[in-house]
């Protein structure tokens, strides 16, 4: 029984190291983001997740399994939104409050879905980083 035991704990120790990235994806990791914490790393099919805190936001990146940059999600207030995009959310929403904002990077570009609330209006807003906006979604909260 004891050896069933041990041979059980080896293939879980070996399955798990195998699991783990590479050491280039953590450095790149923790060059590109030298202030994450509560750093943890996932397995999957289409490569290592990340996920982390930084400045109070939460954030995800995915590398796939050769170790390079496939794209990356913050999750914030809108506080750090640039100032092109605000511009524009002040515009068109002008009485509406920033809920949160999902910012995604790829290699070629960056997306923001920005939540908006006014009273019992709620909107979904999907804009490009230029300021454009690609789709809007309104709802109708009681």
């Amino acid at each position: 029984m004891k050896t069933i035991i041990s041979y059980v704990a080896c293939l879980l120790i070996i399955s798990s190291v195998a699991a783990a990235p590479g050491s280039k994806i953590i450095q790149a990791f923790n060059e590109t983001f030298p202030n994450a914490e509560n750093v943890k790393w996932a397995d999957d099919k289409a490569g290592y997740f990340v996920s982390f805190y930084q400045s109070g936001n939460f954030e995800k990146v995915l590398y796939s399994k050769e170790g390079e940059f496939v794209c990356s999600w913050k999750y914030s207030d809108g506080k750090e939104l640039p100032v092109n995009i605000l511009m524009v959310l002040n515009k068109k929403y002008k009485d509406f409050k920033i809920i949160g904002v999902t910012e995604l990077t790829t290699q070629d570009n960056v997306n923001y879905e920005v939540k908006l609330s006014n009273g019992n209006k709620l909107y979904s807003v999907n804009m490009l980083a230029d300021g454009s906006i690609t789709k809007e979604q309104k709802y109708i909260t009681q």
